[in-house]
């Protein structure tokens, strides 16, 4: 993984990668640091839930379970 910080002086960004990455898909997200992930989980406790989902049903989707919930 790569990460930086630059400042553009005008509205085109070039990037180099290494040769590893060639034939690669890389994924590229830019933002500025005003506009925080962290702000943004502070805002929305939903996105907690998002991350935690597939974790959770690991234990969620189970027959005991299933069995322990039937009769509601």
């Amino acid at each position: 993984m790569i990460r930086t910080l630059i400042t553009p002086e005008n509205t085109s960004i070039s990037l180099e990668v290494p040769a590893s990455f060639i034939g690669k898909q890389v994924e590229v997200i830019a933002f500025t640091l005003s506009e925080s992930v962290e702000e943004d989980l502070e805002r929305d406790h939903t996105l907690t839930h998002y991350a935690s989902q597939n974790s959770l049903s690991n234990d969620w989707l189970t027959d005991d379970e299933d069995k322990a919930w039937q009769d509601l």
